[in-house]
């Protein structure tokens, strides 16, 4: 019986021997994840098909995990759910058990390591994944105008909030009718970039916006591209007065009608007590670049003639200029030639830390920029619209060293034949839970 005792206990030694060195773990119910051990001969990488519904989350919102095994008989199965934060220590979302699919939810914006084990067996199979929560990737890039001519180039400015780990850019175009995107700068720290189209036409434009660990967000843009070779009228008017019992002996000539020509004549009373009479208004319109005189004429009952010359030049843009007037009139001053305008005002607030607005139009010929005029909460810019076309108005609230934007308001304008001002769309960037001021327009 000794004897056999002996034997016994040797092979027990020896049993225990192979045990340490084959290195086989018998660590089970691990609570955090260092204390999660897998065989080196554990395929728990096969075994363990874990997922998350994203590996870049909004900061605010939560995480789906599921706890997912291929091979294994999952009655005999239980899961923990655990995170790390940046350089912390593991934090566990959920101890063992028998619930497979946990929502987690940051608490706070940076880079987290998620790891989801799997206990079956006396094994644990473990799965790691990378997640950053970030803020909210908004994109606020803007593009210099809705409609340029042929050979005018467009600026495309890329501009975003929120993401993580800094902010590269992306331009694409396309014909309106095309399914296929052109490429005009892949992703760079470039935040803006000149176009010009080749031709005339109706174009989408895309802006992307990437953020250092991967989140995109678009924003798209229409252009209209005009053929250079339109062009559009400026109108004037020129008022003259008869008497009452004689209103229709105004007669007018122009020298050159293929310059400018005449659109309309309208009537309206003129009560003063002491000088009743009937004004008449005569509007013009430029018809092609040259030189012209428009005469206005005025027999009076007694035979008396007023007579008056105006010399008008009208350039390539359709812009006239009056280089001359003279005759005489009922009035010791000829009346002058007024063009044509409608007034249109934006209100914005004051500039604060040195900063101030600036304002950039794209069609000149079309709207004007007229004057500022201060306010008790910040300034009116004033405008007139002087034609029938598009234009662009961006107003940049911009730093001393013109380095910096801090806002960025974009408007595009259409200008019908009688000069209502409509406002197609607008876009920018402008101060948190502000509306971006509304156009008055003048009646």
């Amino acid at each position: 019986m000794l004897k056999k005792r002996n034997f016994l206990g040797k092979w027990t030694s020896v049993i225990l021997a192979l045990i340490i060195c084959m290195n086989v773990s018998v660590i089970v119910n691990a609570e955090t994840v260092a204390e999660v051990v897998t065989p080196e001969t554990s395929t728990s990488k096969t075994v363990n098909v874990s997922q998350v519904s994203t590996t870049a989350v909004t900061f605010g919102y939560s995480v789906t995990l599921k706890a997912m095994a291929k091979g294994l008989d999952t009655a005999k199965c239980k899961y923990a759910f655990y995170y790390k934060y940046e350089d912390e220590s593991w934090t566990t979302i959920q101890g063992y058990s028998k619930t497979d699919t946990v929502n987690w939810t940051p608490e706070q914006i940076g880079h987290y390591e998620v790891c989801i084990k799997i206990s079956c067996n006396a094994k644990v199979y473990k799965k790691y994944f990378n997640i950053v929560a970030s803020e909210e990737l908004i994109n606020l890039s803007v593009i210099s105008s809705s409609h340029i001519k042929t050979g005018d180039m467009v600026t495309l400015t890329a501009k975003a909030t929120g993401g993580l780990d800094g902010h590269t850019f992306a331009y694409y175009s396309k014909s309106l009718y095309s399914d296929w995107w052109t490429i005009l700068n892949d992703y760079k720290e470039a935040d803006s970039m000149q176009w010009k189209p080749s031709e005339s036409g109706e174009y989408d434009i895309c802006i992307k916006v990437k953020d250092g660990v991967g989140q995109i967000s678009e924003k798209y843009f229409t252009l209209t591209v005009e053929n250079e070779g339109i062009k559009t009228p400026s109108t004037f008017l020129l008022t003259v007065k008869a008497p009452i019992s004689a209103p229709y002996q105004w007669s007018y000539d122009i020298s050159n009608q293929e310059v400018i020509a005449l659109t309309d004549k309208t009537e309206r009373n003129d009560m003063d007590f002491t000088d009743p009479s009937l004004l008449l208004d005569y509007r013009f319109k430029t018809v092609k670049a040259g030189v012209t005189k428009l005469t206005m004429k005025y027999t009076a009952y007694n035979g008396k003639v007023y007579k008056m010359t105006y010399d008008i030049t009208v350039d390539k843009n359709l812009n006239y200029t009056v280089e001359n007037s003279e005759g005489t009139y009922f009035d010791a001053e000829i009346p002058e030639i007024k063009r044509v305008d409608r007034a249109f005002s934006l209100n914005l607030p004051e500039a604060s830390d040195g900063y101030r607005w600036k304002c950039d139009i794209s069609n000149p010929n079309v709207v004007e920029f007229f004057d500022t005029e201060e306010r008790y909460d910040g300034e009116e810019y004033q405008f007139r619209a002087v034609r029938k076309g598009f234009t662009n108005i961006t107003l940049s609230c911009i730093s001393p060293s013109d380095t910096d934007i801090r806002y960025q308001l974009i408007y595009d304008i259409s200008i019908d034949d009688e000069l209502n001002i409509m406002v197609d769309d607008y876009d920018g960037y402008y101060i948190e839970n502000w509306n971006l001021p509304e156009i008055k327009i003048d009646t």
